[in-house]
């Protein structure tokens, strides 16, 4: 079996690597449940279009515009995912990028911030899940991607949901959890959970 797919042998479904760049469409940081105290960069760009929550009406907000209007486009973070191998590495296109660095350095002094003296990518790091929350990450990165079109892809294709519930494991059921708690760990157990409770007068 290839180490670069994640398969499920008796289904045949197949979840490729792929990487994603995060690029928030009002230029927020994102936090990551299923990988425990991760929040990576957005990329930064502006003129960047949001929709009124009232009007449904879309518009560029006059003090991002003018802030940001001169500003280059800072790369997102990108998040490298392998289901198979079960691991995830967190890169900034920042990191050795000199010149880019040297321009936000300099537009950040000129709008107002002498303070800063310098400007570098956050160093890459490695790490390893457990095939929970390697499913769970699969399907955030989805509703990510499509429900707040908070990422673009950078390699590979966006999995598929009907695919990622074919990989092995449980999907967790409050995975950025820091804290002990009593409900249960999978979403699984979760209307169980409810039914107990309410039966005991919970």
């Amino acid at each position: 079996m290839s180490t670069d797919s994640a398969v499920v042998e008796d289904k045949g479904i197949i979840v490729i690597p792929f990487v994603v760049e995060i690029d928030h469409p009002r230029n927020d940081d994102v936090l990551i449940q299923s990988i425990v105290g991760c929040r990576l960069r957005s990329a930064i760009e502006g003129s960047r279009p949001v929709k009124d929550s009232k009007t449904g009406e879309w518009h560029v907000p006059q003090d991002q515009a003018r802030a940001l209007a001169s500003f280059p486009r800072v790369p997102g973070m990108h998040l490298h995912v392998n289901p198979y191998m079960l691991t995830y590495a967190i890169t900034d296109p920042l990191e050795g990028d000199e010149d880019m660095c040297e321009r936000i350095l300099k537009h950040l002094k000129k709008s107002g911030s002498p303070g800063v003296q310098k400007v570098r990518g956050v160093a890459r790091t490695d790490g390893k899940l457990d095939i929970n929350r390697m499913k769970t990450l699969c399907r955030e990165i989805i509703n990510l991607a499509e429900g707040e079109k908070a990422i673009k892809m950078v390699k590979g294709k966006l999995p598929v949901l009907s695919d990622v519930d074919m990989l092995p494991g449980e999907y967790l059921l409050n995975p950025g959890s820091r804290v002990n708690n009593t409900q249960p760990q999978f979403e699984s157990e979760y209307s169980e959970w409810v039914q107990r409770l309410s039966r005991n007068g919970g």
